[in-house]
């Protein structure tokens, strides 16, 4: 697959069902990650993209139950999805999102896209 690198986060956010800025959780936002622009050939490089999800911090073992069946359903979605790579799943990290603090986890993703 190559594509913008607007295309393929439009992709991504579609197929994750990701929201397009801090929403209530449980949910996920998509962010570029960036290339080392090493090309593959031509304009292609590989692009990084990382998708957050995060969910509610209520209680440690409540919310890290919630995020992992959040992220592992992301994960079976990109997986299945046709040129894409999975790279790493960060672990769990409290941040302030959507007005409060959430448990969330990053994916890291890629996929080639043409920079011409």
């Amino acid at each position: 697959m190559s594509a913008t690198v607007a295309a393929a986060h439009a992709a991504l956010t579609s197929a994750v069902s990701a929201a397009q800025e801090p929403i209530d959780p449980p949910a996920c936002i998509a962010f570029s990650g960036g290339s080392d622009i090493t090309g593959v050939g031509g304009k292609l490089v590989e692009w990084r993209f990382v998708v957050t999800c995060y969910v509610g911090w209520r209680d440690n073992a409540g919310s890290t139950a919630a995020l992992a069946a959040l992220v592992q359903a992301k994960l079976v979605i990109l997986w299945a999805l046709a040129g894409w790579r999975v790279i790493s799943v960060s672990p769990d990290t409290i941040r302030t999102l959507a007005g409060g603090e959430m448990l969330s986890a990053d994916i890291a993703v890629s996929t080639y896209v043409e920079l011409a």
